[in-house]
């Protein structure tokens, strides 16, 4: 018996495609989650199209639970806003799309400062973990900075499920240990957790606590703190400094002087007059 065990477990070794076995360990997210339901499912892909497209499809044709996270390995067709494409080389990066199911549109609007909020937390608390202490800072909308180069953004859509229950797909892209030296078109206005920490990090320790920084922060906002809103309002390098707002029409330049209570930009033009700005993208005044 013993033997005829060990040649099945033979043969199934010699069977496996060892290059093509993920390189991200489930395990090792699990023993580092502290969530109840964030992150607690996981659909690896080593390669697709978008994992927003993807969990859009999987919503359409079975349940998918909320907490769950898509992950690719590389995407093809990854955007961001205004449908930029992230440059990313495979296997170094996390690019995933959250599922989560929302039961009113403020639930939905808080997504938009708790996502960038948990990434930078989880960049920090890693960071220390594993290398030198790094300092990060949110750039309105949703854009996590590293002294005042791009890290990590946030692309959030909405969708129903068939039984009409809203859904966020909350789609996340991180540079974690990408040395972004080595592609020229994003060198000046980029960088990664390892180029600015000085070491590489574990992903799946990162993505691990994103989750539990995500799921902490939605129950506290949830339960009408506004504690989360303030943490993302305090470190906004948006504020203070004059801006270009694009993607909504004409581009609105001005003083950036707060944000409302549901997130939205407050320009103070040349001539005094104040425009709410509730989407599209800011540039800051002599950066890029």
């Amino acid at each position: 018996m013993a033997e005829a065990n060990f040649e099945r477990f033979r043969q199934t070794m010699d069977s496996m495609q060892f290059e093509t076995l993920p390189l991200f360990s489930r395990p090792y997210l699990s023993w580092n989650l502290q969530t109840e339901f964030v992150g607690r499912r996981l659909v690896y892909r080593p390669e697709t199209e978008s994992t927003m497209d993807d969990a859009r499809r999987m919503l359409e044709r079975f349940r998918l639970s909320s907490g769950a996270i898509v992950l690719a390995e590389v995407q093809t067709a990854g955007r961001g806003r205004s449908d930029r494409s992230w440059i990313s080389p495979p296997d170094v990066n996390l690019l995933y799309t959250l599922v989560l199911m929302t039961d009113s549109p403020q639930q939905q609007r808080s997504l938009a400062y708790i996502t960038p909020l948990a990434t930078a937390l989880a960049i920090e608390e890693i960071s220390e973990a594993h290398a030198d202490s790094v300092e990060t800072e949110l750039k309105w909308p949703n854009d996590v900075q590293i002294g005042g180069k791009k890290v990590a953004g946030t692309l959030i859509e909405t969708t129903q499920t068939s039984n009409g229950q809203s859904v966020a797909l909350v789609g996340v892209g991180i540079n974690v240990n990408q040395e972004v030296q080595r592609f020229p078109e994003i060198a000046e206005i980029a960088t990664s957790v390892k180029d600015a920490a000085g070491a590489e990090v574990p992903r799946e320790r990162l993505l691990a606590s994103f989750c539990n920084h995500f799921e902490s922060l939605l129950a506290e906002s949830n339960s009408g703190s506004r504690g989360p809103f303030q943490a993302w309002r305090a470190r906004l390098v948006t504020l203070g400094r004059e801006v270009t707002a694009s993607g909504t029409g004409s581009p609105i330049q001005g003083l950036a002087i707060d944000v409302d209570k549901n997130g939205a930009l407050l320009i103070e033009q040349p001539d005094g007059s104040r425009v709410q700005v509730e989407a599209g993208d800011v540039t800051l005044r002599g950066s890029a």
